[in-house]
């Protein structure tokens, strides 16, 4: 029930920082200092982000409990509109923007420096957070497709692209087959994504976004975490640098 979204929130926030804290290996993280220094010993990083911003949409105090929690970042909205405004997704009234309550929720989410991530949102509300939003704080879409390669509900355009660059932040492009082209899609339909936003932006506003959470389809040569060699040979083979490879595997994401 609507009611009880922020105490379910709650508790599956605190169960995921046990889990965290007694996993071997594995270190919550808060910032890229502290990634790097749980990579330096060997051990795994974990960021923690949460999708859709309606778990707690009660009013604009409720969010304190992410910047008390170290929440980095918050994606709007998900696959259904919400008191925030208008998914992106069919049927869900994606003609419409934010709500003057989903424009406060960024402002307060920009006061406590916690990421707005505009995935899924419809483009009349991506740009209403665009307007909104502190404009010294970098914009996230953490996984989308490039609608400048295959045009579909999920993918932002060009335009979108550039509003997040010229913000400073990062596009993650995800590994969901259906949003990436037709037919037989591959591991280089995903880097033709990426170098969509390397010939449009920079190579300083690409990143990797998987969106592995157990019900995407995923290209059939990029299975799972451990076949990303695979990715990283492609760029390779298409004669990107080192220094271009590096910035998308991790180092634009730690910028931001």
């Amino acid at each position: 029930a609507a009611g009880r979204r922020r105490q379910v929130f709650e508790q599956n926030l605190a169960s995921l920082r046990k889990l965290l804290d007694e996993a071997p290996g594995v270190r919550h993280v808060r910032n890229a200092t502290e990634f790097r220094a749980a990579r330096a010993s060997g051990e795994h990083a974990a960021f923690i982000g949460i999708q859709g911003g309606n778990a707690l949409d009660h009013d604009l105090d409720a969010l304190d409990v992410l910047a008390d929690q170290s929440v980095l970042r918050v994606t709007l909205l998900h696959l259904t509109s919400s008191r925030l405004g208008a998914t992106s997704a069919p049927g869900g009234g994606r003609s419409a923007g934010l709500t003057d309550f989903g424009k406060a929720y960024v402002e307060r989410l920009n006061e406590l420096r916690i990421g707005v991530d505009l995935a899924h949102i419809s483009r009349p509300g991506f740009f209403d957070a665009v307007e909104v939003h502190d404009k010294t704080q970098p914009l996230l879409v953490t996984h989308t497709g490039l609608a400048g390669v295959y045009e579909h509900w999920r993918n932002i355009s060009d335009l979108q692209l550039r509003a997040v660059a010229d913000s400073g932040g990062t596009v993650g492009v995800m590994m969901h087959a259906a949003y990436l082209g037709r037919g037989r899609v591959t591991v280089a339909t995903l880097v033709d994504h990426l170098e969509h936003i390397v010939a449009t932006v920079g190579e300083d506003y690409a990143s990797i976004g998987t969106d592995y959470d157990g019900f995407i389809i995923p290209p059939r040569d990029l299975p799972g975490i451990w076949a990303l060699p695979r990715l990283v040979q492609e760029m390779l083979d298409r004669g990107w640098s080192e220094l271009r490879i590096g910035k998308i595997l991790g180092g634009n994401a730690l910028r931001v």
